[in-house]
């Protein structure tokens, strides 16, 4: 009998960096540990001025496995962030994910 393990999934960074307040924000976040499932992915942004994009790969179709954050803060307030979703599976099932960050706002002095 044989036993394998699928790899897991790993969302990185652990922590995304700063933004600063009337700056414009751009960071990226990559999935790594299989390929997402579009149909499956969601997120959540508290600033309705941020959005999150995924990138657009080779042919043409939007690669969940690398988003871009982006947005400019109004606001001194943090930005929460969500991710989840779920990778295919093939020879093991696939696996789901989630990640929370808090991006903190500063002044510019």
């Amino acid at each position: 009998m044989l036993f394998g393990c699928s790899p897991s999934v790993e969302v990185t960074p652990s922590k995304l960096p700063d933004a600063y307040l009337n700056q414009s924000y751009q960071a990226n976040i990559e999935i790594t540990g299989g390929t997402v499932v579009d149909l499956n992915f969601h997120s959540k942004v508290s600033d309705a001025s941020f959005k999150i994009i995924p990138s657009i790969a080779e042919g043409g179709y939007k690669d969940y496995n690398l988003l871009t954050v982006t947005g400019t803060p109004t606001t001194l307030e943090p930005v929460h962030i969500y991710i989840a979703g779920d990778t295919y599976g093939t020879n093991f099932p696939g696996k789901r994910f989630n990640k929370e960050y808090t991006l903190e706002v500063k002044d510019v002095q």
